[in-house]
C-alpha cells in the first residue's frame, strides 16, 4: 500500500529548509564582517605604528611567513617579537584592502586581499593571506602569509 505525503508536509519541509539556508548565509555574512573588521582594526594599528591590535588577535600557535623573515615564525612570542621593532612607526600613511575574499569553512576562515599601502608619495602592495578560526575567545589568526604584489597594471 502505497503512503501519500499531504502536501502541508511538502511545503514545512521547504520552508524548513530554506529558513536553514538563509540563517547559515546570515552567520556566514557576519562572521565575514567580523573577519574583515578585525583585518581593518589591524591596519589601521600598523598605520599609527601600533602593533597591539594585530597582536590581540594572534593565536598562541601562529605560523607566519614574510617577505622580511628568511623562514616561518612559529609562535605568538616570536611573532611578537619581529612585530615590535615597528612599534612607534606607522608603516604607511593610507592603505586600502583591495579585492578581499572570505571562505568559510566551518570554524575556519581564509581572507585573501592586496594591501595596497601609501606612504608620502610612494605606494607599496603587498598579497596577504590570513587563516583565521573561530575559537572560545572569537576569530583568531592561525596562520599569516605575506609577499611583494606586482605593480599594478595601468
Amino acid at each position: 500500500m502505497k503512503m501519500a505525503i499531504p502536501g502541508c508536509a511538502i511545503v514545512c519541509a521547504i520552508i524548513c529548509a530554506m529558513c536553514g539556508a538563509l540563517a547559515a548565509g546570515d552567520s556566514s555574512d557576519t562572521s565575514t564582517r567580523e573577519i574583515l573588521a578585525l583585518e581593518r582594526k589591524a591596519m589601521d594599528g600598523w598605520r599609527t605604528g601600533n602593533p597591539d591590535p594585530f597582536l590581540s588577535t594572534v593565536d598562541p600557535d601562529i605560523t607566519y611567513f614574510h617577505a622580511i623573515t628568511d623562514k616561518r615564525v612559529d609562535g605568538r612570542e616570536a611573532v611578537a617579537a619581529l612585530v615590535e621593532s615597528y612599534r612607534g612607526r606607522a608603516l604607511f600613511d593610507s592603505y586600502e584592502m583591495a579585492d578581499p575574499k572570505v571562505q568559510l569553512s566551518g570554524d575556519t576562515a581564509v581572507l585573501t586581499y592586496i594591501l595596497v599601502w601609501r606612504a608620502g608619495t610612494t605606494t607599496g602592495r603587498w598579497n596577504g593571506t590570513i587563516v583565521y578560526q573561530r575559537k572560545r575567545e572569537g576569530w583568531r589568526v592561525i596562520h599569516s602569509h605575506w609577499s611583494l604584489a606586482k605593480a599594478a597594471e595601468r
